[in-house]
């Protein structure tokens, strides 16, 4: 699928499209010397591309700022990787230089993988920093997420609703997808998170029960992670 598609798949508006290569040169004078490490490790070469930008003067879509946020417009990048698994580190060097809140869809031209992201401003520049960063990884096709993300049911009372609509879409798709859940996502109570961790936490158990040689130590591994299925099970049927 190439950027055109995507954009006509998302639906947003013609007026926000950009398609053109990013600058790069422009702002490589300012990163450190880590931050181009990892760019000229992982990026490939002239594979940044601005796929849209969303503002209130192309979308009528209200900014929005206070204390802690700024949102004056949004950037949606799609920057192609020679490995999918530097998405999150590539984000975080984009994240740092922007003023902007960032969408940005990696690809390895196999996989796609959505990173965005809740930020501060700074108060000492016009920057932004990361909160928390949100992920769709590569285990939900391209297709699947296209297929449920659209632009016209965003919530745009502003651009921080706007934008936060689209981190929760995605939870949303990746809750449906590998969890078979259809429910709305709150990103203060995120369900889907708590699955991902007890996942997590469950696949470690069994694996040290694999590991270990002791039978006793492998049956307490073996209850402490039936204990966890059944809290992960209870979730998904409270839900």
């Amino acid at each position: 699928m190439n950027e055109i598609q995507i954009l006509k798949s998302l639906q947003l508006p013609s007026a926000t499209h950009v398609l053109r290569t990013f600058p790069y040169n422009k702002i490589e004078p300012r990163l450190t010397t880590a931050q181009k490490r990892i760019i000229s490790e992982n990026v490939v070469s002239r594979g940044i591309r601005i796929l849209a930008v969303i503002s209130p003067n192309n979308t009528n879509i209200p900014k929005y700022e206070d204390e802690i946020v700024r949102f004056e417009e949004i950037h949606f990048y799609w920057i192609q990787l020679s490995t999918i698994k530097k998405a999150v580190a590539v984000y975080k060097v984009f994240a740092q230089i922007m003023p902007y809140p960032l969408v940005i869809l990696f690809t390895d031209m196999e996989k796609s993988y959505w990173v965005l992201s809740t930020h501060q401003k700074q108060k000492q520049t016009h920057l932004l920093s990361v909160e928390k960063i949100y992920e769709l990884d590569e285990t939900v096709p391209l297709e699947k997420v296209l297929a449920n993300l659209n632009f016209q049911v965003m919530e745009k009372l502003n651009l921080k609703t706007f934008y936060y609509s689209w981190i929760k879409q995605l939870l949303q798709i990746e809750l449906k997808y590998q969890y078979g859940i259809h429910r709305e996502i709150s990103l203060e109570n995120n369900i889907l998170q708590k699955l991902k961790d007890l996942d997590r936490q469950i696949n470690q158990l069994v694996k040290q029960a694999k590991q270990e040689k002791q039978i006793n130590k492998r049956i307490a591994f073996q209850l402490e992670a039936n204990k966890l299925k059944a809290a992960k099970q209870e979730l998904i049927e409270k839900e």
